[in-house]
């Protein structure tokens, strides 16, 4: 696909976290030309909310995408790392079964971000996608720098940074703040209960710092857990 430079749209996948920041940094040359495309979940931080204002600020288009993450796992259920089979909404549609609903991480964040910035860069005829995917994640998708979905080209400046890379660059621009050291940095739901090994940073940080969140989070879980335990025990 060529395009020439009349034609480009740029957008930012803009979490808040430490790495689409570093992109918006590393772009702040052109931010103008760029439009930031945020999720609003509904469960946000307000220490989410304060980055997102920097890139409301710097950058000459704003995207706010309201995705209802509630009303979401309240139908597909609760998003967790281990999904009993009879505990999903589709088998629940042969047994019959009314209890808690169970759903696959990848699928909540999947429809409740992923897919909502993907739809909101077509809708807007985002030409070239700045995300701030890095190789050295854990979790990350498939896409590389380059790759055209959609018809959008995605652009991964930091693809190959390194988290301390990613810590050093923003040092220059900011003042970082405590919460970019969490390992889950972008803060998108504050009862997420999935990523439970990797996201024990952002649970004690959640406890200490936002007590109703903590609170949210812990009913959550402990009805998550419940739901699980009893389909191992009974199922």
């Amino acid at each position: 696909m060529q395009h020439t430079h009349s034609d480009v749209r740029l957008g930012l996948a803009f979490s808040g976290g430490k790495d689409s920041l570093a992109c918006l940094f590393l772009n702040k040359h052109r931010a103008h030309e760029i439009t930031a495309i945020w999720v609003n979940t509904g469960k946000n931080y307000p220490e989410t909310l304060e980055m997102v204002e920097i890139a409301r600020y710097m950058c000459g288009g704003f995207i706010e995408v309201v995705s209802d993450q509630a009303s979401q796992n309240e139908k597909e259920g609760l998003p967790s790392d281990i999904v009993p089979v009879n505990l999903t909404k589709f088998a629940s549609i042969f047994n019959g079964r009314e209890g808690q609903k169970v759903q696959s991480y990848l699928g909540c964040c999947f429809e409740n971000i992923g897919s909502k910035i993907q739809q909101a860069a077509i809708n807007h005829g985002i030409t070239h996608l700045i995300r701030g995917q890095r190789i050295d994640e854990k979790f990350k998708s498939p896409a590389r720098d380059g790759d055209i979905v959609d018809g959008i080209v995605y652009v991964q400046p930091i693809e190959n940074w390194t988290t301390e890379q990613v810590y050093e660059f923003l040092a220059k621009h900011m003042d970082i703040p405590e919460h970019l050291y969490i390992n889950h940095s972008s803060l998108d739901c504050y009862d997420c209960t999935a990523y439970v090994k990797d996201s024990q940073d952002r649970v004690e940080y959640t406890k200490k710092h936002h007590p109703m969140f903590f609170q949210a989070y812990q009913k959550r879980m402990d009805t998550l857990k419940a739901a699980i335990k009893e389909e191992w025990c009974y199922g």
